[in-house]
Order: structure tokens, then C-alpha cells, then sequence
């Protein structure tokens, strides 16, 4: 679908900015060298159709170039907004304690995984003690937050992702849209970045421009309705990687950094954005063991890095791992008590709470998750295609080059089976395209997340 304009007359905003010409020396030098006037040159108008005012909407999105009024149409349009300016956030307080006093903890746990800042321990960090994306991250949840606790109220966000790099705008744009339209907080951003626009998905589209004077006819372009769609799509490559990639991922895991020596070891590279290549990174890692007590295998860390949280990727990943290690015939359990985690296996068809959440009691052997809250879950899903499954646990890990599998895994469908051909090659590296489909075959296709579209 593409975006329209428009279609019934809306009202045509304009916005006069006006300053007393400076009497200065230099400001006269400068008007008589370049033949402006200070007065034409002291004043400017702005205008935009207003078309927010028409048809209901939850999430808005103003951009354009600097200068054109962007900040100035939402402080108008918008005057009793929260924003993240407005709360005025002490910088030497840990984050937990900026969110609002009566605001229940799986709330704050809730809101904190909603915008991508899923690390508890960044959780117990000062702003000043957050990198630039964490503490954008941090100041969009308290803004999120006090939002929650104000009904009808409008959350504004100015000068959306700026500073900040582009994988932790995107990953941010699309949890807090999807956040917002399930907790039915009309959300406007203001950002100069237009390549946001997918990643956000607004209803609406604004972009002031400049106008001669007040009586400048409406500028139908400045105003674009748009139709809801899903977000661009990541295409991974998932496989087995070598025990040392752990030392990418382990200062971002809420446990101890420790690996245990055991652990089977598979990881998620990025290889497209939107099904356009980029060069391979790992983005993810996954280490199961064998279940203490009982058969099977468990799940030992699972971690994303901070600028991907948020777009569903540990999620793939393991489950992903998970009909892998079913493959063999032993059942796999995973315990957790990462609050993102615990409802995204609570909705998830291929996963069975087997225990609720609470303590563990203390057995003979047991050193994990006696200590805190956490739920046990078992793996009910399809197993992976067991000719490729053996092809990827049994090759040798001796070596420290991660490698990947093709492999195809939909996580909103229902079958993440396999869609390769059983003679797919064993390995490949990550640099590698994914295979041509085999004769008689299907290709080793890339998994991609795709989430289905958010109903109005």
C-alpha cells in the first residue's frame, strides 16, 4: 500500500516566529552587506494542514528538515503533553527510582522491556552511568511511564533518536509504537530522520514548511495519512558459534558471566534489513546444557545485544534452539525470570508453564534460580528436520570461527520446522549467501521476523 494524502479538508495551521530586530552594529553590517531586512529577516511564518484534528489515531509522526518548525507545530498542537524535558530527571538516581513512586513493579519491569532496555542491571543505574542509548532508552520509559498513570493524556517525544545509532532507533521506534497502541497512549514523535517512518509506523505524517505570510494557500503535502503496516523485516542466519563469541555478549546478561563448559553454543547473525544484504554480524547467542535432575536439555543464557532488544530476535533464536535440541528426542525446559521472557513464553503456543513463578526449593546439586523468582517452561513445539539437525550437533566445535546454518524459521507461524533440503551443506560461514535451492528441494531460506500487523 501507499501512503495518501488527505482526503477531507482539514484546518490549515500557521505559526508566526517573531523577535525584535537587533539594533547592533554587526547585525546592521550583516543586513547592508547581504541586502536583508531586519525586520522580513526577524519574523517567520510556519504552516502545516492540521489533519490530526481528523479521524482517530494513536501514533503521529512529525519530521522534516531542521528549521521548518517541527518542534514549534508540536508545542502548539500539543501543549499539555508529557515529555521526557518536562520531568526533569535527576541524573545520580537509579533508574528504577525515577519511575513513578505508585507504578507496581511488573508494570515498571513491563515498561522497561517495552522500550528495549531489557538489561536489569541497567535497571539500578544512574542516568550519568548509562551509555547515550541506554539513557534514551531510559528517559523514554519514565516519559512512557507517567503516560500509563495519566489516561487520555498524550505522550510526546522531541527530537526522537537523536545522538543515538541507528539499530537503537529502530529497535525503540518499533517496541514503543507497539507499546503505545496496546496501552492506548496517543504517541507523537518529532524527529529529522525519516528512515524512522517504517520502523515507527505512524497513522499520520506531518512535515511544516515555510510559508511567505498567513495568507499562503494550505500545502495539501504537508500532511500525509498513512495506512498501518508491518515493520521492515530482519532476515537472520542461525547456527552453531564457537564458546568464545560468549565474550561479546556476557557484560549484558542479567546472571553471572560465567559459561559453563558444557554448553552447546548457537548464535543469530543479522545477513538483511527490509531483505536488503548487509554484512554478516552476530547479534545474538544462545548456550543450552543438560537439565540438572532430570533428561534433557536446558537453557543455560540467552542474550541479545542492547541496540536489538526489543525486535523479537531472542525470541527466534531460541526457539529456534529449542527444536533444534528437540530434534534429539530429549525434552528441553528452560527456567527464567527475565520479565520480557516470562511473558513472551506465557504466550507462545510452543511453550508449556510447567511451574509457576516463585522460589526454587534448594536440592542436592541444584546451584541455579534458588534464590529468585522464576518459572519453569518445557518445549512443545515441532522439532527441527532431524538430517540437518544431526549435520549441526555434530560438527566439531574446536574451532573459534563461528559458523551458521541456513536454516528457516517464521516466529509467528506455526511450523517453525525446517524448509531446507536434508542435503543442505553442514556449514557455511557467515559471509557465505544462503544456498541455492537444491534440485527437488526448497532453499535454505534465512529466518525472518516479520510481526503481523497491530489491529487498530
Amino acid at each position: 500500500m501507499t501512503d495518501s494524502p488527505t482526503r477531507k479538508p482539514s484546518p490549515w495551521w500557521t505559526c508566526r516566529l517573531q523577535a525584535p530586530p537587533s539594533p547592533s552594529h554587526r547585525a546592521e553590517l550583516v543586513a547592508s552587506l547581504f541586502d536583508i531586512s531586519p525586520t522580513s529577516a526577524a519574523s517567520t511564518w510556519l504552516g502545516c494542514v492540521a489533519g490530526w484534528l481528523h479521524g482517530p489515531w494513536m501514533v503521529g509522526l512529525i519530521t522534516g528538515e531542521s528549521g521548518t518548525g517541527k518542534s514549534t507545530l508540536a508545542a502548539h498542537a500539543w501543549p499539555q503533553a508529557i515529555t521526557p524535558d518536562s520531568l526533569r530527571l535527576a541524573s545520580d538516581i537509579p533508574l528504577v527510582d525515577l519511575l513513578p513512586a505508585k507504578l507496581p513493579m511488573p508494570d515498571i519491569t513491563r515498561i522497561c522491556a517495552a522500550v528495549g532496555l531489557s538489561s536489569p542491571p541497567a535497571w539500578l543505574r544512574p542516568l550519568a552511568a548509562l551509555s547515550t542509548g541506554q539513557r534514551f532508552r531510559a528517559r523514554l520509559a519514565c516519559a512512557l511511564a507517567h503516560a500509563t498513570l495519566s489516561p487520555g493524556a498524550t505522550l510526546l517525544i522531541d527530537e526522537f533518536a537523536t545522538g543515538v545509532d541507528q539499530p537503537t532507533a529502530r529497535a525503540a521506534a518499533t517496541s514503543l509504537q507497539a507499546f503505545c497502541r496496546q496501552s492506548n497512549i496517543p504517541l507523537v514523535a518529532v524527529t529529522s530522520r525519516e528512515d524512522l517512518t517504517d520502523w515507527l509506523n505512524p497513522d499520520w505524517l506531518a512535515s511544516p514548511a515555510l510559508i511567505p505570510g498567513p495568507d499562503a494557500p494550505p500545502i495539501p503535502s504537508t500532511f500525509t495519512r498513512r495506512s498501518l503496516r508491518p515493520r521492515p523485516a530482519l532476515t537472520l542466519r542461525l547456527g552453531r558459534c564457537h564458546r568464545t563469541a560468549w565474550d561479546l555478549f556476557r557484560h549484558h546478561h542479567y546472571l553471572k558471566s560465567s559459561l559453563a563448559r558444557s554448553a552447546l553454543c548457537l548464535g543469530a547473525w543479522l545477513v538483511a534489513v527490509n531483505h536488503q544484504p548487509v554484512p554478516p554480524l552476530q547479534i545474538a547467542f544462545s548456550a543450552w546444557i543438560n537439565a540438572l535432575g532430570k533428561p534433557g536439555y536446558r537453557e543455560h543464557r540467552t542474550v541479545v545485544l542492547p541496540p536489538w532488544q526489543g525486535l523479537g530476535v531472542g525470541g527466534a533464536l531460541a526457539d529456534w534452539s529449542a527444536s533444534l535440541l528437540a530434534s534429539t528426542g530429549r525434552p528441553v525446559w528452560s527456567t527464567t525470570g527475565h520479565p520480557g521472557l516470562l511473558a513472551s513464553r506465557t504466550r507462545s503456543p510452543r511453550w508449556r508453564l510447567v511451574r509457576p513463578l516463585g522460589m526454587v526449593n534448594p536440592e542436592p546439586g541444584r546451584r541455579h534460580a534458588t534464590c529468585r523468582l522464576t518459572a519453569g517452561f518445557r518445549y512443545i513445539g515441532p522439532s527441527l528436520h532431524p538430517p540437518l539437525a544431526r549435520a549441526i550437533l555434530n560438527r566439531p566445535r574446536s574451532s573459534p570461527r563461528t559458523r551458521s546454518i541456513p536454516t528457516s524459521l517464521r516466529p509467528n507461524s506455526s511450523n517453525p520446522s525446517l524448509a531446507s533440503s536434508p542435503t543442505a551443506p553442514a556449514s557455511s560461514p557467515p559471509s557465505a549467501p544462503p544456498a541455492s535451492p537444491p534440485a527437488g528441494g526448497r532453499s535454505g531460506a534465512a529466518a525472518v521476523i516479520c510481526p503481523p500487523r497491530t489491529p487498530r
